[in-house]
């Protein structure tokens, strides 16, 4: 039965050590949600270890007594069984029950490659009460969009990102001190480096540049480029995807004219609107909006775009900047929606907005010396919305540079923790 080989634990009640990995901090996050009834939906990139995290649930599940048989893996990536004929042959021959019967536990990975998938999980959702459902999809696709409206009320959704820097750290059983930062600056600075290569994805941690290169362009652009795309998007020419991907990342922070970059590629320019949406669901890119207070305004004004992470830029461009490689890691981490431009073209490279704070201007200027002249756009900001904070991110200037009453403080990049606290703390609005 083809489903043994997914369901090891059947045989002698234990996940394989080589399946579960080493825990995350989201595995604590999400653990919680383990006893609702809501169904767990994980998305995210290929390669950051959503099926690991669906193994140490299920090692979790069988340390609290669950019944092996109670466990049901699948992965339609490597396997397409009739969604039907699998939960008949589960509760036939595993189970020996109907499902409404006892609590059981499904786990289906890579979800969008079952067809009408969500439909077959609402039914399955509603008819069975008893049966808690973990869902697993490598990126925001139509189908999770679908998915929102036809389950609405029924799931969580966690998005799954590659490790951070202290994650890398820890992962990589590397000591440093949060608390004393200037202490380990040379350290800080090196292991920085080489995890900017990895972009945090743990199976390259211990790759040289070029063996990581190709992992990096084999195993997650082209596979989601050339396969999962056109799957789900039923693209003609990805390879247009591909080419879009090589000129945001040899220019992070893309200005997105769409007319001239059409004549360039010699496409439609509202296809290229769309290649450039396509590339958001699938988690690749990011855009950011010119920012305003009015959301219709923000929509309507040019828009800028980033690779989304820094191991896609250096696989597809290995000679980029660094000043310019700062930029954009700083736009993936913090995952702002604004930037901005004035008519007068000064410029900001993020506004971060949170619910409840007011918004925190962030420039990025990788040079040895800043002064207060040299963000003067923020200091304007500041002042037009009469903002209490803001943050560069230098290479070596720490300090405030003051300017009219109103205070920037100034960070090094190297300076993971400092920054953070920075990014994280809240001003109310």
């Amino acid at each position: 039965m083809e489903l043994i080989n997914f369901n090891p634990w059947w045989r002698d009640g234990k996940v394989p050590e080589s399946l579960t990995g080493r825990k995350r901090s989201v595995f604590s996050d999400i653990l919680p949600y383990l006893d609702t009834r809501q169904i767990l939906m994980l998305t995210g990139l290929r390669r950051v270890g959503k099926t690991t995290l669906l193994f140490q649930f299920i090692e979790t599940l069988l340390g609290r007594g669950v019944s092996p048989y109670h466990i049901l893996y699948y992965s339609f990536d490597e396997s397409r069984l009739d969604f039907g004929d699998l939960l008949k042959t589960y509760s036939s021959d595993v189970l020996k029950a109907n499902l409404g019967q006892e609590s059981v536990y499904f786990f289906f990975d890579e979800i969008q490659k079952l067809a009408d998938w969500p439909s077959q999980i609402k039914m399955l959702y509603d008819l069975h009460p008893k049966v808690k459902i973990f869902l697993s999809g490598s990126a925001r696709i139509p189908a999770w969009r679908d998915a929102r409206e036809s389950l609405a009320g029924r799931f969580f959704d966690m998005v799954i990102r590659p490790l951070d820097f202290a994650e890398y750290l820890t992962f990589m059983d590397i000591a440093v001190d949060p608390e004393r930062e200037a202490v380990f600056e040379a350290d800080i600075k090196r292991h920085f480096s080489a995890y900017l290569k990895t972009g945090g994805f743990i199976e390259t941690f211990h790759f040289d540049d070029m063996m990581l290169r190709k992992y990096i362009r084999e195993s997650i652009l082209e596979r989601v480029i050339f396969v999962d795309m056109p799957q789900a998007f039923g693209l003609a020419s990805p390879e247009a995807l591909l080419r879009l991907m090589s000129i945001f990342a040899e220019r992070p922070g893309f200005y997105l004219d769409y007319k001239n970059l059409a004549g360039d590629l010699k496409m439609d320019s509202r296809t290229l609107a769309c290649y450039t949406g396509y590339l958001e669901y699938a988690l690749l890119a990011q855009k950011l909006y010119n920012y305003s207070p009015n959301l219709l305004t923000s929509e309507k004004k040019i828009k800028r775009a980033y690779v989304s992470n820094s191991a896609f830029t250096l696989a597809l461009t290995p000679a980029v900047a660094f000043s310019v490689l700062m930029e954009q890691y700083f736009a993936n981490r913090i995952e702002p929606r604004f930037f901005l431009r004035t008519p007068r073209n000064e410029e900001i490279d993020i506004i971060s907005t949170r619910e409840g704070s007011e918004p925190l201007p962030v420039e990025i200027k990788i040079r040895r010396d800043v002064k207060a002249a040299d963000v003067k756009p923020v200091f304007s900001f500041m002042e037009k919305y009469n903002l209490s904070r803001a943050l560069v991110i230098t290479q070596d200037t720490q300090g405030e540079l003051k300017k009219g009453g109103r205070t920037v403080e100034a960070v090094p990049y190297w300076k993971y923790w400092t920054i953070e606290k920075a990014l994280n703390s809240v001003v109310r609005k």
